[in-house]
């Protein structure tokens, strides 16, 4: 997060809300899918329960991307945390039900 006195404003401005706008939507999007898949293959549940709790959990991560995509002080912080995010979420996708 910014801290509150050491912001420092940006060349462009519209750029950076544009930049901003389209990392939360595009990468707050690949989050909340991989991270519902994630926690669908994860959960032992049925295939129909885990399903619908990485729905609901992917409808919970997306909101809150798009919402700390304008409170992370740097757009290059920003892409760097949304792409390891998205990352630790295909590896446990990928691990899931292996016993690794």
């Amino acid at each position: 997060m910014a801290s509150p006195g050491k912001s420092v404003p940006p060349r462009r401005p519209r750029l950076n809300i544009a930049l901003r706008t389209l990392v939360g939507l595009a990468g707050g999007y690949g989050v909340a899918s991989l991270g519902g898949v994630a926690l669908a293959l994860w959960l032992p549940l049925s295939r129909a329960d885990g399903a619908m709790a990485g729905i609901l959990f992917g409808l919970l991560l997306w909101p809150t991307v798009f919402m700390a995509a304008f409170g992370v002080s740097g757009i290059w912080r920003l892409v760097m945390v949304v792409a390891g995010c998205m990352v630790s979420f295909t590896i446990i996708a990928l691990t899931a039900g292996r016993g690794l």
